[in-house]
């Protein structure tokens, strides 16, 4: 069953029982939002979209869970299944995806120059990239929740499926080869103060090589170097790069690799975390570690 992904369709009686539905503002930032991160759960819909009302985040919201279920039942999302085998635990939770009766309005909401708005194609999905996805979307969800109350703030994010259609790309530093600019997702937070914060992020799954992942350093700061990053983010003259990986060991090891290949001036500039870090209750103060050892307990100017 590994990387068998399955399309959950309701059944007859499920469509036959629904109720009339009529879109809400919030439920078409939802579609677009499903839209730019691929795939969303419900525990990142309801991060991102449905906040309690007591603070608490001790249990699931019904509220969350009943609304995807609506949109489902009526084809604007799809709900997406990786079977377990019994003996592992049964199943995962749900993925929510795009679904057809969507495409028009994703469309018309944000026209399809960069990413073309059509349904996922489950042949061509790997567990380990949807995985990778998840978490980059649940720093999205966190970033939305811890912004959501901030009087002031606006922000704009970008995934890598956006950033791939921008084919970035930077001449290596001691080479005569071109590398690809491809952080894992941007994003941009202006503040009231007028400051404005710009940051790469990079999943790290333990999946590529220390020698890969220094390539990726170098092409990151090249980027910056050579005004590549200026060209496609005018008027943004630095940024910041969020580091995300599965353990303080692979953390170490990927802070020796980048601090080879970054110059002083910038060390306080890169910041690694754990996927500890993406827990709702531990964002808000999760450590951030930078090339100098320096810690902060937010990736928000406001908060440090």
């Amino acid at each position: 069953l590994r990387g068998h992904y399955v399309r959950r369709l309701p059944t007859p009686e499920e469509i036959a029982a629904r109720s009339p539905i009529a879109l809400t503002e919030r439920d078409r930032q939802l579609l677009v939002a499903v839209h730019r991160q691929g795939f969303l759960t419900t525990d990142l819909v309801e991060l991102a979209f449905f906040p309690p009302r007591n603070g608490s985040r001790s249990s699931a919201s019904s509220k969350a869970y009943e609304r995807l279920r609506e949109l489902w039942l009526w084809g604007y999302l799809e709900r997406i299944e990786l079977p377990v085998a019994r003996v592992l635990g049964g199943r995962r939770p749900f993925l929510y995806a795009l679904g057809q009766q969507s495409v028009a309005l994703v469309e018309q909401r944000m026209g399809t120059a960069t990413l073309p708005v059509q349904p996922r194609r489950l042949d061509r999905l790997d567990h380990v990239f949807i995985d990778h996805d998840l978490k980059a979307a649940a720093l999205w969800a966190n970033l939305r929740d811890e912004l959501r109350n901030r009087r002031g703030c606006k922000w704009v994010w970008f995934g890598e499926r956006e950033l791939r259609a921008k084919r970035m790309r930077v001449r290596a530093p001691q080479g005569d080869y071109w590398l690809p600019f491809l952080p894992d997702a941007y994003f941009e937070i202006s503040y009231p103060n007028e400051d404005v914060q710009a940051c790469l992020v990079e999943v790290d799954m333990g999946t590529l090589t220390l020698r890969r992942f220094g390539r990726k350093v170098q092409a990151f700061e090249a980027a910056l170097d050579d005004g590549v990053f200026r060209r496609h983010f005018p008027n943004r003259d630095e940024f910041e790069v969020l580091v995300l990986t599965s353990s303080r060991r692979r953390l170490q090891a990927l802070r020796q690799v980048a601090a080879r290949a970054v110059d002083g001036g910038r060390r306080d500039q890169w910041y690694f975390a754990t996927f500890e870090a993406l827990s709702p209750t531990a964002f808000g103060s999760a450590e951030w570690i930078d090339l100098d050892g320096r810690i902060v307990y937010s990736v928000l100017y406001a908060s440090r």
